[in-house]
């Protein structure tokens, strides 16, 4: 009988503790994978809309600016109007006599389609020459219109001035609102005393208006001042109006431009505009009654004063 060897029990039961160690890593020894962690991006709500913007103005809609490229006087005729639910023209320069004219002989330089520059105080707009009609102030007169219809001002819209060609817009300047109101720039004693013995009045004058403008193309601002006094013993009357310019290059000298005395109606100046082309401006005056009529008019200025050209409109 063979002999059993003596290492036999110990290999199986090493190899037992191997076996069962070994299924034990199975079992419980595994190393069980993390997975990365994952990151969320928060969702980004947008603003609220704003409802106070109004998408039709300027930041959202460009702006084209009126093109106002063309010949001017001398270069070409035109014509200067105003406007009282219809076209006044007011006076005119006319190329072919190289002379300023009124009334009749400006309306001879427009027909029905031409194109016409119209301007307020916060807009402006270039639209066509419609038939002849009556201004406000013309309506009842019985006679043939003078004055022209343009759409615009058909259908209600109220402007300034107008002007054709549009080009003579950039002869035109509109003095500010504040030089006939209580920020007008004030005058010294020595020209309020000067001004007064022009006037030929005793007491106060009331200054009415105070703009400075160039006036000759000098570089330096005439002072235009337009002054009234209330006729003490009728309250419906002045004792004295008018307009006066002072020049820069004679600073010393007042030159008067309109003047009226016991009458009813006090002057503002509206604008300057080289209605010739002369590089000196003629000053466009209005004129208000003590019963609410009035009327508008171009003055030329002259070395010693002024010259109306064409009459005052709505029959002043």
């Amino acid at each position: 009988m063979p002999r059993r060897s003596s290492l036999a029990p110990v290999t199986l039961a090493a190899g037992l503790l191997v076996g069962l160690a070994s299924l034990a890593c199975q079992q419980g020894g595994e190393t069980k994978k993390t997975e990365p962690k994952k990151t969320e991006t928060p969702a980004v709500t947008p603003p609220p809309a704003d409802e106070k913007r109004d998408p039709g103005t300027s930041l959202d809609k460009a702006v084209t600016a009126i093109d106002l490229a063309g010949p001017v006087p001398p270069d070409a005729s035109a014509v200067f109007f105003t406007e009282d639910g219809a076209l006044i023209p007011l006076a005119c320069y006319l190329h072919d006599k190289k002379k300023l004219a009124g009334g009749k002989d400006c309306l001879k330089l427009v027909k029905q389609g031409d194109e016409v520059y119209l301007k307020s105080r916060n807009s402006e707009i270039v639209d066509k020459i419609g038939a002849p009609k009556d201004s406000l102030c013309e309506v009842g007169s019985g006679g043939t219109p003078s004055s022209l219809s343009v759409p615009a001002v058909d259908a209600g819209a109220a402007f300034e001035y107008a002007v054709s060609p549009k080009s003579l817009a950039r002869n035109v300047v509109m003095l500010p609102e504040d030089s006939w109101s209580e920020k007008k720039p004030s005058l010294s004693a020595e020209e309020i005393a000067a001004l007064t013995a022009l006037a030929k009045v005793e007491g106060e004058l009331t200054i009415r208006q105070v703009a400075l403008q160039d006036l000759d193309a000098d570089n330096a601002p005439e002072k235009i001042v337009s002054i009234f006094q209330i006729n003490p013993k009728d309250s419906e009357r002045y004792t004295f109006a008018g307009v006066f310019v002072q020049r820069s290059s004679a600073p010393a000298t007042w030159i008067p431009i309109q003047t009226s005395t016991n009458d009813t109606q006090t002057y503002t100046v509206y604008g300057a505009l080289d209605l010739d082309g002369d590089r000196n401006h003629e000053l466009w005056l209005n004129a208000v009654t003590t019963d609410g009529s009035g009327g508008e008019r171009i003055f030329q200025l002259t070395k010693d004063g002024a010259t109306g050209i064409g009459k005052w409109s709505c029959g002043l």
